[in-house]
């Protein structure tokens, strides 16, 4: 079943930060597509040929109202509507504040002054189609996107921060992307043993192995602990996502067991997956 929503609101009212939530939360963003071609992009998002679940569509205000008309004829998909509002007073103070140009200031060749009032009416117009309503005149930008979050996914702010372990191999390269990794290669190698070669951090027998020396569970109490206080500070900061790599030596077996452990021993407290660069065949789909 696809999940579509529509989130529109007046320039300057946090659309681009909702924008980010929607994403870290695996949504398809599609931005600002003029009402009378929506029909037609939703078709090929149903087609049996499109594999994406979660669309959004983000629509400035001066085409939400067209918008909302169009996706409420449809009966063959279900939307649900966000609306964001900011007051008048506040939205002026964000462009002086950015020095960003109001598009409908630009669009209308109006003064910014007029364009607010009139992208506020238009989202007044509509608001009574709302699903779910904003008022974002007071809310700094974490408090934002923890309503986004917990309305969209049930997820409440203390745990909506998105943790991501990539195990990788240090012969092959430090994987681009990830914000800091640690080197796991303390545990004894498994790939030294004959019988454990072939197989992956996975396999219970290469589990086994590991964890008969003491020194594996002592990283492993050693990452927890630095990685407990360190993702409590982040996730107050307001952060969405954050990436740490596990390295090894070639990515087989102890970075793929340590990124799952720790994978799978914070997932109580922050929304977690595990990836792992140098065994494809053990990420999930």
């Amino acid at each position: 079943m696809r999940n579509f929503v529509v989130i529109t609101g007046p320039a300057g009212c946090g659309l681009s930060s909702a924008e980010y939530v929607f994403e870290e939360l695996g949504y398809f963003v599609i931005k600002n597509i003029p009402p009378d071609s929506i029909n037609e992009v939703v078709d090929k998002l149903l087609s049996k040929k499109n594999k994406l679940q979660n669309i959004c569509f983000v629509s400035h205000a001066i085409g939400a109202k067209e918008t909302i008309e169009v996706i409420k004829k449809r009966k063959d998909a279900n939307f649900r509507i966000i609306i964001l509002n900011c007051d008048k007073d506040e939205l002026l103070k964000r462009y002086a504040l950015t020095r960003r140009v109001n598009p409908r200031s630009v669009i209308q060749k109006i003064s910014p002054t007029e364009a607010i009032e009139q992208d506020i009416n238009d989202i007044l117009s509509i608001v009574n189609e709302a699903d779910y309503y904003i008022d974002t005149t007071s809310l700094t930008v974490k408090q934002l996107r923890a309503n986004l979050y917990k309305y969209l996914s049930g997820v409440e702010e203390d745990k909506m921060t998105s943790v991501t372990f990539i195990s990788f191999g240090i012969k092959n390269g430090i994987p681009q992307g990830i914000d800091t990794f640690f080197d796991v290669r303390l545990i004894p190698n498994p790939y030294w043993v004959e019988e454990l070669k072939g197989l992956t951090g996975e396999d219970q027998k290469v589990i086994d192995y590991m964890r008969s020396f003491d020194v594996t569970q002592e990283v492993l109490d050693n990452l927890t602990n630095y990685l407990t206080n360190f993702l409590k500070e982040l996730r107050k900061s307001g952060r969405g996502s954050y990436t740490i790599g596990i390295a090894c030596s070639g990515g087989q077996h102890r970075s793929t067991y340590v990124a799952n452990y720790l994978r799978d021993y914070f997932s109580k407290d922050y929304r977690t997956q595990s990836i792992h660069r140098d065994c494809p065949s053990l990420n999930k789909e």
